[in-house]
Formats: C-alpha cells, structure tokens, sequence
C-alpha cells in the first residue's frame, strides 16, 4: 500500500510542478538535527509574567524542570502531569509542607497528587536556593517580541510585519500553500523586527537560507519579502 501511495504522491507533485520542492524538503530532512536547545526553556511558562520576584521564578524554574523529568520518564505531555497555571500559582503561593500542598486547589485532580512528594521537593529547592542562584527577572530574550506587543515597542516594526505577511499570504494562495509551508513564520518575523540596513534580494536570501528556507522557498518569496522590508515600501 505505502508503495502506490508513494507513487500516487509523486504523480500528484508531478501534476503541481512540486515535485522539486519536495526533493528539496526531503534533503533538507536528512541533514535535520533538530531545532537548537533553548536556554531557559522553562522561561515560556504560560502565565509567568505574573511572577515578580526572583524567589517565585526559582520555583518555577524547579517545578518546570521536575515535572519535564517526569514527562520524559513517562512519555507524555507536560501539560498532562501539571498545568502551567498550577505551577504559576505554587510559585505565587508556595505551600510550607505536604498537607498543605495536598489541600491547594491545584492538587485537585489525581494527575498532580500522583507526586506530591516530587513537587514538595522542588519547591523547597526554589524557597532554599541561594540569591546568587535565583534566576534573573525581566530577562530579555533574543527573539522578537510577540507580535501582539510590536504595535507598542516599535509600530514601524509593526507596519513592516503587516507588509511582510501580506506578500507572504499573497504567494502561499497563488501556489496553494499554507503560509507556514512557503517560509518559517518565525523567520518571517526576526527578518521584520530587524531587517538588513540595505534589504536587498541576496542579503534576505541570506539570512532565510541560514534559517532553514530552501532554495524553492527563496525563489519565491526573497525577492517580494525584500521590496516589502522598505519603509516607505517601494512602488
């Protein structure tokens, strides 16, 4: 069967005139070794905003990391063993013992209660850790913002983005492609957060091959992405 469905494919990439594409996105695919680690992965906590202190970021910080050990011992999402939110709340509201613990409304459903112990221990190691050890608040990442925030931190970013995305959606319709398909959404935003001082076709060519674009990609979209990073854009 997977041999006249890859036949099937084949004759139907043939017929879209994408048959290079995919040859190109299956080379990519051998040289993948996976996306870089991220430093401070449990920084992206859902709800982590709300914590002020560098006391409560370190309980964070030990309830994140113990609960990804128990994930990757079981095989399951995070999210299913303990919420973001139940770790936010733990680290607004710690609780001193397991009586305690066992009594917070995040404890409620079996899931969680299933390690008490393991929780309690991450806790006291956020409440005992030196305050040479705390993480830092308000670390800056290197990424652009969320996009949400551009309009406020830079509305010129914020136009650009708007233009950049346009063109994008623009070439995914023509080809029937999903946007994320023709180019990595991430790098569509890093390239408008911070363009090239003198955006040119080879210089955005560039900077998307380095994040990953195939040649295909680049064909297609470097040339429109360039002309739209200009502000005022061109025509």
């Amino acid at each position: 069967v997977l041999v006249e469905l890859r036949a099937a494919v084949v004759a139907d990439l043939e017929a879209a005139g994408k048959l290079e594409w995919a040859k190109q996105d299956f080379e990519a695919l051998l040289e993948f070794t996976g996306p870089p680690e991220r430093q401070d992965p449990w920084r992206r906590t859902s709800g982590i905003h709300k914590i002020r202190s560098r006391r409560a970021l370190g309980i964070v910080r030990e309830l994140w990391y113990a609960r990804d050990a128990i994930a990757q011992e079981r095989d399951i999402t995070p999210g299913r063993i303990l919420q973001d939110a139940a770790i936010v709340a733990l680290a607004l509201t710690p609780p001193t013992n397991v009586n305690e613990l066992k009594s917070d409304s995040t404890m409620q459903r079996r899931g969680p209660r299933r390690y008490l112990d393991e929780w309690l221990a991450a806790i006291e190691d956020g409440l005992n850790c030196s305050d040479d050890d705390l993480p830092t608040t308000g670390q800056k990442s290197d990424g652009p913002p969320p996009p949400r925030a551009w309009a406020d931190k830079d509305p010129v970013a914020a136009a650009r983005l708007v233009r950049v995305r346009e063109v994008v959606n623009s070439i995914a319709n023509e080809n029937n492609l999903p946007t994320e398909n023709l180019i990595s959404p991430s790098a569509v935003r890093s390239l408008a957060w911070q363009p090239p001082p003198q955006p040119s076709d080879e210089t955005v060519s560039q900077i998307l091959g380095t994040a990953g674009a195939r040649r295909w990609q680049l064909e297609l979209v470097a040339e429109p992405i360039s002309a739209a990073l200009f502000d005022p854009p061109l025509g």
